[in-house]
Formats: structure tokens, sequence, C-alpha cells
């Protein structure tokens, strides 16, 4: 290539790798945003973890469905259409009028964000050559991964001088840069056509994908709240499940599936895969839980929260740049064992500072960003090493889904278990909010932010006493919940020591009797 056509794939690549930090961003901003929404549309904690939810389902289902397009289509074609998309959304979103709304366009901008992120690899492939790939790809992990901690950085400023639909409106003018720029930069490149041609795009096969994700997910929000045997909750798990079990008989029968499910039966990729699901499931659940901790229980200011939380942000920032190295020097089966151990160690540790000084809090997050930052970029390498050339384009839908469905599950997950103990150690300390009247009850059982609320408008003596008692409730589902997150990461750290033990050390990839 020319030195002008080096120059022009430079600047493609920065504009993939913004577009892969607007996208990381807009999974964690909005955790920031949480108490602001919840006070300004009176939404409840099971509402607030569908805002961040939505977007993740819908990302993380339609991602295997984007990548198809892209490669029938054209890549550049889908890429921009996609990420114009995400910009009108986040419009959508930044003035929306309530919660109702608010969701649905998440749940839009997480279409757009899907027919971003999958061809963006396969563009990069076709920028550069074998060789020269390995340091661009890594680039583009890294600015997603970085995404993650910038935004409730970035959040936390926002918050501090505009209105909570800010955090959305931002996307608009990054995008519009990186859609005219992307536009002149970016080569349009397809995958080959079979030699029977193209089979028709699975469109139901993605829609399952996305029914059953979000049925399940609905049972798990919704359950805390009105109740784990209610005739909707049940309804939405079996048809969650239902979907998701059609969708793999599915794509097992098909000869050119969205997702080939047969490579999960390999040890080094099914423990990859669940690594990064796993620390993505830890990377969303402390930054809902955090923000909320510093900024309604302990009375920090948002742009406090935000600088807490820098420290947390260098740190990984810092050692992703080095997990390759790791990686080489270790190995996958000690990288990603120690990974998620550490990520158990810090998140016991959280739950052992919940009630304590802040700065407790600020040390268990930084030992938390190291333990993450070899859990992204390792295990996606141990999964791109495992598969032959034929399998790569699989391989790489399955990391990002693997990552979008660990941020929509730690949020379900993580939100449940804080729904069910907040509202019922609320009722209990509260004597059952016997001096409330039902709707004051409600806002008040229904989230931390309804309760400080409800406390404002009542006498000082019994509005500190209910305030008291929604932050000790809070506490208490914090710390259970933290608990659940290094139970988690103990678990899946035993089955990557078991399903790696035949990996080679170098290179990632199984042994021949693993193959």
């Amino acid at each position: 290539m020319g030195s002008i056509d080096g120059r022009r794939r430079t600047v493609a690549l920065a504009t993939l790798c913004l577009c892969a930090l607007t996208a990381g961003v807009d999974l964690t901003i909005t955790n920031v945003a949480v108490p602001f929404i919840g006070r300004a549309l009176d939404a409840s904690t099971n509402e607030l973890q569908w805002v961040v939810a939505s977007y993740s389902i819908v990302l993380a289902g339609l991602l295997v469905l984007g990548g198809a397009a892209a490669d029938r289509y054209g890549r550049r074609r889908v890429f921009l259409v996609s990420y114009a998309l995400f910009a009108v959304a986040s419009l959508v979103a930044a003035f929306s009028p309530s919660v109702g709304l608010l969701i649905a366009a998440r749940a839009l901008m997480g279409v757009g964000a899907a027919g971003v992120t999958a061809p963006a690899l396969a563009i990069i492939a076709s920028m550069y050559a074998p060789e020269e790939r390995g340091p661009a790809i890594s680039t583009f992990v890294v600015f997603g991964a970085s995404g993650l901690a910038v935004g409730p950085i970035a959040g936390g400023l926002l918050l501090d001088h505009f209105w909570w639909g800010s955090v959305f409106l931002v996307n608009v003018p990054v995008v519009a840069l990186g859609v005219i720029v992307g536009a002149r930069t970016i080569a349009e490149s397809r995958a080959p056509e079979p030699p029977g041609g193209y089979s028709d795009l699975d469109v139901g096969g993605a829609i399952a994908s996305v029914v059953g994700l979000g049925g399940v997910l609905f049972a798990v929000i919704e359950g805390p709240e009105r109740g784990w045997l209610s005739p909707v909750v049940l309804v939405a798990f079996a048809v969650g499940a239902v979907a998701l079990a059609w969708f793999v008989r599915r794509q097992l029968r098909a000869s050119a599936p969205l997702f080939d499910v047969r490579i999960l039966r390999r040890p080094a990729v099914l423990a990859g895969s669940v690594t990064l699901l796993v620390a993505y499931l830890v990377f969303n659940s402390f930054l809902f839980l955090t923000p909320q901790d510093l900024q309604d229980v302990r009375g920090e200011s948002i742009v406090t929260v935000g600088v807490l939380l820098v420290p947390f942000a260098a740190v990984f920032g810092a050692c992703s740049l080095r997990a390759h190295r790791v990686l080489a020097r270790l190995g996958p089966r000690w990288t990603i064992t120690s990974g998620l151990l550490v990520c158990a160690t810090a998140a016991a540790a959280l739950a052992a500072t919940v009630g304590g000084p802040t700065w407790s809090s600020v040390g268990a997050s930084v030992l938390l960003g190291a333990g993450l930052s070899v859990l992204i970029a390792p295990p996606s390498t141990v999964v791109m090493n495992d598969l032959p050339p034929a399998k790569a384009g699989h391989g790489s839908s399955l990391n990002f889904v693997s990552r979008f469905v660990g941020a929509a599950v730690g949020v379900a997950v993580v939100g449940s278990v804080l729904a069910s103990l907040y509202a019922s150690d609320l009722a209990a300390a509260s004597g059952g909010s016997g001096s409330l009247d039902a709707s004051q009850a409600d806002r008040a059982d229904g989230s931390l932010q309804g309760a400080l609320e409800v406390a404002d408008g009542l006498g000082r003596t019994d509005g500190d006493a209910l305030a008291a008692a929604a932050r000790d409730a809070f506490d208490r589902g914090a710390l259970v919940a933290y608990l659940v997150i290094a139970v988690v990461a103990l678990l899946v750290a035993a089955i990557a020591w078991a399903a790696l033990r035949h990996v080679d050390e170098s290179s990632g990839r199984s042994a021949p009797n693993e193959s």
C-alpha cells in the first residue's frame, strides 16, 4: 500500500476505534445516570434495570445477524447505516419524557450498535495483511474496553453540568463525525460468496435469540416485583427458554448457520467465552452498584463519584495494554484463572467495604480493575487461536455476544438480588412502612432513590428514619450482590483451570487430543 492508502486506513481504524469507544461508553455511562433517571422519571429499580439491560440484550441478540448482513450486503454500508441509526436513537433517548420510551430508545440504540460492532473486526481484516492485524485488533479491543471505564467518569462530568439526557445526547456529534469520516475512508468489502450462493438470511433465528434472551432476563428482572411464581414471570421464562432451545436446534440443522454452536464443544472456546461473559458480568455489576452506593448512600456528589472511579479506570486501562504480555508469559490457563481469582477477591473486598470508608471501596475497585484487565483480550485470543480459519467469523461473533450477554445478565441478576433484598429489608426495618400511604410505600419499596424522595417530603424524624432504613437496606442488598459476584468468579475460575489444562501455553491452541 502507498502512503496515501496507509494514511487512509489509519484514519479508518481510528473511526472504528471511535465506534468501539462509543459502544463501550454506552454500556456503562447510563449506570451513573441511573439515580438521576430514577428521580426524574419516577422509575422503580426494575425499570432502571431495563433502561440499562435493554441496550445489552438487543445488542447481544442481533450481533450475529448484523455480521451476516454485513458479509452479504457490504460491511461499510451496514456499519455507516447502523452508526447513523445509533445517533437517531440516542437523540430520542436524550429527550424521552417517560421511562417506557427511554427503554425503547435504548433498545433501538442496541440495534444500531449491533450493526456497527459486528462487522468491525472483518473491516480491519480487509484493511490489514495478516501479519499487521494483531496491533490493529489490539488497539480496537483496548478502545472498546476502555470505553467501559470511561463511561462513568464522562457521565459524572456531564451530569454535574447538564440534565440526565446529556449522557445520550453527547453521542450525536461524536457519531456524526464518525459517519462523515468513515464514509470517506472505509473501503467496502464483503465475504466471499460460497459456491452455491448465499442462503437466505436467517432473520427468524436472530429474532429467536433476542426473544430467548429477553424472555429469560425479563423473568429475572421482574421476579422480585411481581413474584417468582407469578404467571407473567413463569410464562416469560418458559418462552425465553423455548426460544433459545429452538435457536440452537435451528443452527445445528442449518447448512450455513448464523452461528455454529458446535464450536462450544471445544473446551478452550467454551472456557474463553464463559470467561468473557463473567468478566462483563462483573464489570457491569460493579458499575451498576457503585455509583448508586457512592451517590445515594454515602452522599458524594456526581463529580466526586467520577473522580473516585478514576483509579479503577486508570489501572484497568494501563494493565489492559499489557495483558498480551501477561498471556505470553503465563499462558492461557494461569492468566485467565488468576484474573478470575483476583476479581473474586476484589468482589469480596467490595462486600467487606459496604458501609465503610470511601477510600476502602476505591482500593477494592483498583484491585478489581487489575483483575478485569486480563479477562478481556486474553480470552478473546484463546477463542480465536483455538478455532480453524474457517470458523474465525463464528469465533468473532462469539467473543462479542459473550461480552454483551454478560453485561445484560450482570445487571439483571445483580439488580434482582438487590431489589429483592432491598424491598424485604426496608419493609422489616420500617415496620412495613405503616407510617406511609400506599403510593409512598410503593415508591419507597421500588428503589433507594424513591425512598429518599419520599423521605424528603416527610417530617424530620420520620424522614430521617426512612432514609436511614433505605440506605441500610441498599447496603445489605449490595453486600449480598457482591458476594454472589465473588462466588460466580470462583466457580468460573475452577472451570477455566480444568478446561484449559491441555491448551498450549504459547499459542492458546488446544493440544491435538483436544481439537
